[in-house]
Protein backbone atom coordinates (compact mmCIF):
# COMPACT_ATOMS: atom_id res chain seq x y z
CA UNK A 1 0.00 0.00 0.00
CA UNK A 2 2.90 2.35 0.75
CA UNK A 3 4.84 1.82 -2.43
CA UNK A 4 0.90 2.54 -4.05
CA UNK A 5 0.60 6.05 -2.65
CA UNK A 6 4.18 6.93 -3.27
CA UNK A 7 3.60 5.93 -6.67
CA UNK A 8 0.09 6.99 -7.42
CA UNK A 9 1.11 9.36 -10.18
CA UNK A 10 3.00 7.43 -11.96
CA UNK A 11 0.64 4.95 -11.74
CA UNK A 12 -2.31 7.30 -13.42
CA UNK A 13 -3.95 7.48 -10.19
CA UNK A 14 -5.43 10.21 -8.17
CA UNK A 15 -5.49 10.52 -3.98
CA UNK A 16 -8.13 12.37 -2.44
CA UNK A 17 -7.61 13.48 1.47
CA UNK A 18 -10.57 13.51 4.30
CA UNK A 19 -10.01 14.37 7.28
CA UNK A 20 -11.62 15.33 10.57
CA UNK A 21 -10.69 17.85 13.52
CA UNK A 22 -10.80 15.30 16.77
CA UNK A 23 -10.59 11.73 17.02
CA UNK A 24 -14.31 11.59 18.37
CA UNK A 25 -16.13 13.00 15.30
CA UNK A 26 -17.98 10.72 13.04
CA UNK A 27 -17.67 13.02 9.87
CA UNK A 28 -15.01 14.24 8.00
CA UNK A 29 -13.73 16.89 6.01
CA UNK A 30 -13.08 16.51 2.36
CA UNK A 31 -9.76 18.46 1.53
CA UNK A 32 -9.59 17.56 -1.91
CA UNK A 33 -6.63 15.58 -4.22
CA UNK A 34 -3.11 15.50 -3.27
CA UNK A 35 -0.02 14.29 -4.01
CA UNK A 36 2.58 12.33 -2.43
CA UNK A 37 5.56 14.10 -1.07
CA UNK A 38 7.77 12.10 1.37
CA UNK A 39 6.98 9.93 4.33
CA UNK A 40 8.61 8.75 7.72
CA UNK A 41 8.93 5.34 9.04
CA UNK A 42 6.68 2.39 8.23
CA UNK A 43 3.79 0.10 9.90
CA UNK A 44 2.72 2.73 10.55
CA UNK A 45 3.64 5.36 7.50
CA UNK A 46 3.61 9.06 7.86
CA UNK A 47 2.83 10.35 4.62
CA UNK A 48 3.18 13.81 3.52
CA UNK A 49 0.87 15.34 1.22
CA UNK A 50 0.48 18.72 -0.81
CA UNK A 51 -2.85 19.87 -1.64
CA UNK A 52 -3.58 20.46 -5.13
CA UNK A 53 -5.71 23.38 -4.14
CA UNK A 54 -4.97 25.03 -0.43
CA UNK A 55 -7.73 25.23 1.97
CA UNK A 56 -10.18 28.08 2.74
CA UNK A 57 -8.63 30.13 5.17
CA UNK A 58 -11.03 29.37 8.11
CA UNK A 59 -10.69 25.76 7.40
CA UNK A 60 -7.04 25.99 7.60
CA UNK A 61 -7.28 27.88 10.47
CA UNK A 62 -9.74 25.15 12.13
CA UNK A 63 -7.38 22.43 11.30
CA UNK A 64 -4.38 24.21 12.31
CA UNK A 65 -5.80 25.10 15.83
CA UNK A 66 -6.51 20.90 16.08
CA UNK A 67 -3.00 20.05 15.63
CA UNK A 68 -1.39 23.01 17.61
Amino acid sequence: TGKRYQNHEAEGSDVYLFARLRNDERSFWFCGSAKYVSHEGEKPMAIKWKLNVKLPGDLYSEFAAAVA
